[in-house]
């Protein structure tokens, strides 16, 4: 059986190594590398795969295979031996993030007493789901001081070896259900934790954790944060991004919220105003409309085609045409996709919402409704016209 020695169990800020190939084969993904030790960390807990290169060759994965690890690089490998890379940015930034989630996650139980039951390491932002529902920005703001009160106090992180019997009597945070030898990350006279990941030396390197939003979920509370130099970069960002929405309101930055509360506020009354003028709009437009009309077979049927910007406004008119007495209004609304309206004055003759599903049967698209209103989409717009005038033929069949 292949076994792979894990160079970052004991040296995580191990950059570049030399190994034998066990394996080199190819696979699905590219070709798959198997080495008798590497420094490469494999996609596990929660943290991605580091990234880098054997022989210059592109790792594009890493895959822990149990006692094996797998490198996937882009082509083929022949050597006998290789000189793995590792690309050291992604790596700080990684372990960055994985020490840091172990400050927070030690400092939200020893704050509030909630657990961490899942860490995922992404691409911007990280996040851990807390073992309640109930905690509050206060505690959010507690739990970030105190984390970053052990950054400041530059604590030194130490990984160690135990069995699981004496992992079990050491107090971890957390639990392990792993057996045989047991790998400790410890952050001195704070946390105890197994866990197999990349980390720091000491919390200093971790620079800062900002929390930088949460959500409550069934049960729980997901925690979304970033670290060292991302923390830095979105500080950055987000001080950038106020500063010029405090330019566009010509307003202080600490006035930023409460002059976009001010603005979503007029805008609502607005768009509550401009509701009311196009319903009014939409009504006086439906009698002028029914007005030129001419009436066959007892009925009135008005036949429009709308530009996709009047979406709003061609619905009401749609629902204005049957307050008028005898009519029938098809509407059609440009756009990709296009849109149909099918109305008629209460207790017509007609079922406008057979009528619609007939119609988009034959042009395409979807829909349905009731039998004095119905609505459908997802047809080119091309169609729109022949859609009307199918619709006008089974109004007459």
């Amino acid at each position: 059986m292949n076994r792979t020695e894990r160079l970052y169990y004991q040296d995580c800020y191990l950059r570049e190594f030399e190994a034998r190939v066990v394996v080199s084969e190819p696979g699905p993904r590219g070709w798959r590398v198997v080495l008798d030790r590497t420094a490469f960390y494999p996609d596990s807990g929660g943290q991605p795969a580091d990234r880098g290169t054997l022989s210059g060759l592109p790792v594009v994965d890493v895959i822990d295979e149990g006692d094996a690890i797998a490198h996937i690089v882009e082509s083929r490998l022949d050597a006998p031996n290789v000189t793995g890379r590792i690309d050291w940015e992604r790596r700080l930034d990684h372990m960055q993030q994985h020490t840091g989630q172990h400050l927070l996650s030690a400092a939200f139980e020893q704050a509030g007493e909630y657990k961490t039951v899942s860490f995922h390491l992404g691409a911007e932002a990280s996040t851990i789901d807390l073992d309640s529902d109930r905690l509050s920005r206060r505690q959010m703001d507690e739990a970030e001081d105190l984390a970053n009160g052990i950054i400041y106090e530059d604590r030194e992180v130490q990984i160690s070896f135990a069995s699981a019997e004496e992992a079990a009597r050491l107090g971890l945070r957390k639990p392990t259900e792993r057996e045989g030898e047991i790998r400790i990350v410890e952050v001195r006279d704070f946390d105890r934790s197994a866990c197999g990941g990349t980390h720091v030396s000491r919390t200093g390197a971790v620079g800062l954790i900002l929390v930088r939003r949460f959500e409550r979920l069934k049960g729980l509370t997901r925690v979304e944060f970033v670290c060292g130099r991302r923390a830095l970069k979105t500080a950055r960002r987000d001080c950038l991004t106020l500063t010029e929405a405090a330019r566009l309101f010509s307003g202080a930055l600490d006035n930023v919220p409460a002059l976009i509360t001010k603005q979503s506020e007029e805008l609502r009354a607005a768009l509550r105003a401009r509701e009311k003028l196009v319903k009014r709009l939409a009504e006086y437009e439906a009698r002028e409309i029914w007005s030129a009309s001419i009436e066959r077979g007892g009925r009135r049927i008005l036949s429009r085609v709308f530009a996709a910007e009047d979406y709003d406004e061609a619905k009401m008119l749609a629902h204005a045409l049957t307050r008028q007495p005898t009519t029938v209004a098809l509407i059609g609304v440009k756009g990709e996709p296009a849109a149909l309206f099918f109305a008629q004055t209460p207790g017509g003759a007609a079922d406008m919402g057979s009528i619609l599903k007939q119609t988009v049967m034959k042009v395409g698209g979807k829909g349905g409704g009731a039998r004095d209103f119905a609505q459908g989409g997802g047809l080119d717009e091309e169609r729109l016209e022949e859609a009307l005038t199918l619709a006008e033929g089974l109004l007459d069949a």
